[in-house]
């Protein structure tokens, strides 16, 4: 029995087994740098990159518009809103979404951040705010739409 393993192990062309493993290694290599390659492209389209704008500044105005809820009364409740809706906008023109309003650059960066969605209802309020003249605003429906506007930042990465 030894006898023929042996032989086996003499007469098996190593050269084609060492072939084939560098083949494997090659793919192995190649493999990993078009999923690098992937990742990168994946990354550059998916940028969220702000042009002059620094996210420490974004942080330090929504600390001031959080703070705003702390007065608890209406005036502060709608500057609040305003301020929000207004970081906002100001935040998706520096990642480059054109438009001449939120609305249209909010339809634009919903095709790229799928869950900014649910920033609408915020900014449908802020237009009420803005067009009604009776809308009133209470402390609770304030933080819930400030909550809303917090989570589209997050969304974005600024926050």
């Amino acid at each position: 029995m030894s006898i023929i393993m042996f032989n086996i192990i003499l007469t098996f062309d190593f050269s084609s087994l060492f072939i084939w493993l560098v083949v494997i290694i090659i793919g192995i290599v190649v493999l990993l740098i078009v999923f690098r390659i992937v990742r990168f492209i994946k990354k550059t389209f998916r940028q969220k990159e702000l042009w002059g704008l620094d996210k420490e500044e974004i942080k330090k105005r929504w600390k001031e518009i959080e703070s705003l809820l702390d007065k608890k009364n209406e005036m502060s409740f709608k500057l609040a809103i305003l301020e929000a809706d207004k970081l906002l906008d100001y935040t998706l023109k520096h990642m480059g979404f054109g438009g001449s309003s939120l609305g249209q650059r909010l339809k634009l960066a919903c095709y790229k951040f799928t869950r900014l969605h649910q920033v609408w209802p915020a900014h449908r309020t802020r237009n009420q705010l803005v067009h009604e003249p009776n809308y009133r605003l209470n402390y609770w429906r304030t933080k819930k739409v400030i909550k809303i506007f917090k989570k589209g930042l997050e969304e974005l990465e600024v926050l």
